[in-house]
């Protein structure tokens, strides 16, 4: 990929990338580093896009596992937890909420972590998180039984 062909791509993709990036981190500077992670990424490595979706497909896909990949680091899990007890107990039920699924993401797989994302957070439907993430609509099912149970027994 050219230089220009990137451009043109981040002109087209990068505000939906950008703003994907926003709403599960909660952290502007975060966000755009997201971005330019996976904009880097697409002009590495070009061939990662096989063309079995469409362009903003993958890169609502990529811009989600770039996001869980930076949830899972110690320190902004760290940060995310600081700044939510920094809130009053009164106000913070959400944010309880929010540092909860944080935890619970950490300790996911990278397919059960977006499959998450997919169905709880953007309330997809199976057949749409199964075109995500290249697998049947059985297997996202199956993946979502298993995932409930595994929250359910950590929420317990």
């Amino acid at each position: 990929m050219t230089p220009r062909e990137l451009d043109k791509l981040y002109r087209e993709h990068g505000h939906c990338v950008l703003r994907r990036a926003r709403r599960l981190l909660k952290n502007d500077q975060d966000a755009r580093d997201v971005v330019q992670d996976v904009f880097l990424a697409i002009f590495r490595e070009p061939e990662r896009f096989e063309a079995k979706s469409s362009v903003a497909t993958y890169l609502y896909a990529a811009a989600t596992h770039a996001c869980l990949n930076r949830l899972r680091d110690g320190k902004t899990r760290t940060r995310l937890v600081a700044i939510e007890a920094s809130v009053p107990r009164h106000m913070n039920a959400r944010g309880e909420t929010r540092a909860l699924a944080a935890e619970i993401l950490a300790g996911l797989s990278d397919e059960e972590a977006a499959l998450a994302v997919y169905l709880f957070c953007d309330e997809l439907t199976h057949d749409e998180v199964a075109g995500l993430l290249g697998c049947s609509r059985r297997h996202v099912g199956d993946l979502a039984t298993r995932l409930r149970r595994r929250i359910m027994e950590r929420v317990a």
